[in-house]
C-alpha cells in the first residue's frame, strides 16, 4: 500500500485467512517503516478512525470476490 500524503510511505500488507467452521477468519496486517513524525502525529490522530473506512472498503471487496 503506497500513501502520498501526509507523507510518502511504501506499506507491506499481509492477509492471513484461518478457516473457522463455516467461515474464514480474516486478519489484515499492514507493516512499514514509522517515522519520528509519524509516531508523534499518532498522538493526535486516530488512524483508526481515519483509515478505518478504507480497511472495510478492502474488507468489503474481499468478502464480495470470495463469495462468488
Amino acid at each position: 500500500m503506497d500513501f502520498v500524503k501526509p507523507f510518502r510511505a511504501h506499506n507491506l500488507n499481509q492477509f492471513m485467512l484461518e478457516s473457522r467452521d463455516s467461515s474464514t477468519q480474516v486478519t489484515w496486517t499492514m507493516r512499514g517503516t514509522n517515522l519520528y513524525i509519524m509516531k508523534l502525529m499518532s498522538i493526535f490522530i486516530n488512524i483508526d478512525r481515519s483509515a478505518g473506512k478504507h480497511l472495510e472498503s478492502g474488507l468489503e471487496s474481499l468478502k464480495r470476490a470470495a463469495e462468488q
